[in-house]
């Protein structure tokens, strides 16, 4: 009795110990910067010369554009932030003379548990989940969906020759169908379904999820034509480098989700970027 009593003790210690790591794991996420208020202030800037610099006070995250994985508007913005739910910080980023276009959204957060985002990356820190092996893409017609949703053959190649194991912030400008093709709900339900396999791929291969959420608002619209058409949400996962994206293509649950991208996304931009 005794022994079975010492069991269950340390049994239930394990337990307890097993659910604080996963709360501390959660809790230190890059994400929960962010995830402090339920609706924050998207930035999207251009500046004028490489040389000056994006002045975001403030900012919960600022990172610098790499290159466009995925859609037509490649170059054109240099600089994205996050910040809180300050209107008067729009004002101010406007009146920046250093910056030739801006564009400001308010963005309502997706709710991801802390927790889950702690259960995820544990698994993968005690090689539960592993980052595949096999050979990367080395062309678009090795990448299942539709064409104008993938990168092109020069963007992939950009993210091969890209320094190894620098970890990469992915932004995505997501615009969904008004309906989605194959069922009866609308797009963006179609593409929750596809996020939700997508978000344990990331973690698998040793991402991190940073944000997500629906616009609300344009606080300040962009100059440019190209970007004046309507966003719906936007999201950022971090990748350990630029590949780690392609190598999500070999889980199998993963592949099967990419149907639920295709019938809800109408539209995307991925930008890869480097914090600071």
């Amino acid at each position: 009795m005794n022994i079975a009593i010492i069991g269950l003790a340390i049994l239930g210690a394990f337990i307890v110990l097993a659910i604080v790591a996963v709360g501390v794991t959660g809790r230190r996420q890059p994400s929960q910067r962010i995830y402090r208020h339920a609706t924050v202030l998207f930035v999207a800037a251009r500046r004028r010369d490489a040389d000056t610099r994006f002045d975001a006070d403030g900012a919960l995250w600022t990172s610098r554009t790499l290159f466009t994985l995925i859609g037509a508007e490649d170059g054109y913005w240099t600089d994205f932030a996050i910040l809180p739910p300050d209107l008067s910080a729009a004002s101010r980023l406007s009146t920046q003379v250093n910056l030739s276009d801006l564009f400001v959204a308010e963005v309502e957060l997706t709710p991801v548990p802390a927790f889950a985002l702690g259960v995820l990356r544990l698994r993968h820190r005690l090689g539960l989940t592993r980052r595949p092996t096999g050979p990367l893409p080395t062309a678009v017609d090795h990448i299942d969906g539709q064409p104008e949703l993938l990168p092109t053959a020069e963007s992939i190649a950009r993210a091969q020759a890209y320094v190894p194991r620098t970890p990469v912030t992915m932004v995505n400008f997501l615009e969904y169908h008004a309906r989605a093709r194959g069922d009866a709900k609308d797009g963006r339900d179609a593409y929750l379904r596809y996020g939700r396999e997508a978000f344990k791929a990331v973690h698998a291969v040793g991402g991190q999820f940073l944000f997500a959420g629906r616009i609300t608002a344009v606080l300040v619209q962009p100059q440019n034509p190209g970007w004046q058409r309507e966003w719906d949400d936007l999201a950022a996962m971090i990748y350990p480098d630029p590949t780690a994206i392609f190598a999500m293509e070999q889980f199998p649950f993963y592949r099967r989700a990419l149907g639920d991208r295709d019938e809800g996304l109408k539209r995307t931009c991925v930008i890869a970027t480097r914090t600071y």
